[in-house]
């Protein structure tokens, strides 16, 4: 697991750290930039993250097919992949 800091969350599942490479939350699923719910997602993520001032343990487990790190986040309150799938937005065999 590493340290990183969260630049910006793209939509729910998937964002930047400020070292400029992307990710995206394993087993996570939640609604693109242009769906109905997405503003909500992300406003729900970042405010997870926000809480330790954006900086996060990250444990990458693969690459997607865009080339981002696919993994699992924690803050000082937990799993933010858990938390989002206890909220709705599991992810069906992505």
């Amino acid at each position: 697991m590493v340290r990183r800091r969260i630049l910006k969350w793209i939509d729910g599942d998937s964002g930047t750290f400020t070292n400029g490479s992307k990710f995206r939350l394993a087993n996570v699923r939640s609604p693109e930039r242009n769906q109905r719910g997405a503003s909500t997602a992300t406003r729900r993520v970042s405010g997870m993250t926000g809480r330790s001032n954006r900086w996060v343990s990250w444990k990458p487990v693969a690459r997607d097919k865009y080339g981002r790190e696919v993994g699992g986040m924690s803050n000082k309150d937990g799993s933010v992949n858990e938390r989002m799938r206890s909220r709705g937005s599991k992810n069906k065999g992505r």
